[in-house]
């Protein structure tokens, strides 16, 4: 996907530590972590349910351990350093928003883009979906102070995609422990063993 790999190459050709920080650990694998959640939560495969808790402990302690990390690192920086941070979450929210417009899937298929693109925005399920994906990042963005510093700039952006409804729901480090299976879950057998 052209917009995921564009945001890859940004994050990891930038310098600045905690830049890749805020890529990796807070954008793409708070998004990650929402989708393996919202796939939790409509699955009734009981083996698939327990491999996503699995994946869903791995990825909330990286998004946990990037917001801990970068919580210090941010309370110190200047206005100027924190709009660089606000603008970059920004453009990566936005990069992850298009990708699931999947254009390389409907151009592979001979489908005319520009026809297909306005049924998949209208279609009330992408929405939905695409909208939870942001329910990781919007309140790990607010404790890290992005959302609220020059002018509230990410808060007013967030408005406009449709997602700061998720601010005051959980942080991942609030929230991480809840994805790791119990010792009962792990003796749980699954369904055909």
């Amino acid at each position: 996907n052209a917009h995921l790999r564009m945001l890859l190459d940004d994050i990891v050709n930038d310098s600045r530590w905690d830049m890749t920080y805020l890529g990796m650990q807070v954008m793409v694998e708070g998004l990650a972590l929402a989708a393996f959640g919202f796939m939790h939560q409509f699955t009734n495969e009981p083996l698939l349910k327990k491999l996503l808790r699995y994946v869903m402990s791995d990825e909330a302690r990286h998004v946990a351990f990037g917001v801990l990390s970068l919580k210090e690192c941010y309370d110190e920086m200047t206005d100027a350093e924190m709009k660089d941070r606000q603008e970059f979450a920004f453009e990566a929210a936005i990069r992850m928003r298009d990708r699931f417009m999947q254009q390389e899937v409907w151009e592979r298929m001979g489908v005319n883009v520009r026809e297909v693109i306005p049924l998949v925005l209208a279609d009330p399920t992408r929405a939905v979906f695409q909208s939870m994906l942001f329910s990781k990042i919007v309140p790990n963005c607010k404790k890290l102070g992005l959302l609220d510093r020059n002018d509230k700039w990410l808060r007013h952006r967030f408005e406009e995609m449709g997602v700061i409804q998720f601010e005051d729901w959980a942080d991942t480090g609030e929230e991480f422990t809840a994805f790791e299976l119990t010792d009962e879950d792990k003796r749980q057998p699954v369904a055909g063993q």
